[in-house]
């Protein structure tokens, strides 16, 4: 009867015991990213028992409410499997912050801009940027400029972006681009359009002595013929009186031109 009372007892602990202890576990891919876990704690008793790492058992330095799984310390490579398995108190569930820290990072990609009446490219990114700007170029005279620069917003949500551009008369190219957090340049698809609401600009006067007077505003650029850049900006009227005379190139709306300044 002892025995059997004995063996009884044995039972309930044994049962008590283990249904206290329970078991979180995750599993994915090291993608260079540490596991954080919030270990809840009772006056001097923490949740926590033990973390076991791909069948490594950690059971020290666990005293503490914020627990860095350093994974790097393991040496694996990207795209390795990790395991994970949290054994804790079961009354006190702990939490793994960033389980998502093993699943395959969302690519970083920018959208085809899309041009609005109202003279806005609007475009938006999904996955993560790096710590770059965005940059916004128009291809003009025959090369790409950069017309714009956006801080990116460092998020895995669609972001939408929008600023005002100035497209000239005639086919107009834009394309945004940017770098990701590996250092690889990412662009978008080129926008192609034709401003409708754009006339084509000329110059008004025939005589180059001290401006160039154009028939609207718009960018321009003046090099000399070795193609150093003299002056720019964004006017109808074209301060030319310090230029030397001679000959010079001016790149205006989508047209380059050869003056002689007299």
């Amino acid at each position: 009867m002892i025995q059997r009372i004995l063996i009884f007892i044995f039972i309930v602990f044994t049962n008590t015991l283990f249904s206290q202890v329970d078991t979180i576990s995750i599993s994915g891919m090291y993608y260079g990213t540490n596991i954080y876990v919030y270990n809840p704690s009772v006056a001097d008793s923490f949740s926590i028992q033990k973390l076991i790492v791909n069948k490594d058992t950690i059971s020290e330095d666990l005293k503490t409410n914020g627990i860095e799984v350093d994974l790097g310390s393991y040496n694996f490579d990207e795209g390795d499997r990790v395991s994970i398995i949290v054994i804790y108190e079961s009354n006190f569930a702990p939490v793994i912050v960033n389980p998502e820290a093993l699943m395959p990072p969302v690519k970083f990609r920018i959208a085809k801009p899309v041009y609005t009446k109202n003279d806005e490219l609007k475009w938006h990114i999904r996955g993560v940027p790096g710590d770059y700007p965005i940059i916004v170029e128009q291809y003009k005279w025959n090369q790409w400029k950069t017309v714009a620069k956006v801080d990116p917003i460092d998020t895995v949500a669609n972001n939408i972006y929008k600023i005002t551009i100035r497209p000239h008369s005639g086919k107009n190219i834009y394309r945004v681009k940017s770098i990701n957090i590996k250092g690889e340049e990412v662009r978008s698809r080129d926008l192609i359009f034709n401003a409708s609401n754009q006339n084509p600009i000329y110059i008004q006067n025939k005589k180059f002595i001290d401006e160039i007077v154009l028939s609207r505003k718009t960018e321009y650029e003046i090099y000399d013929l070795n193609r150093s850049l003299l002056l720019s900006g964004y006017d109808r009227y074209i301060n030319i009186d310090k230029l030397p005379k001679g000959k010079y190139l001016l790149f205006f709306d989508n047209k380059i031109q050869e003056f002689k300044k007299k």
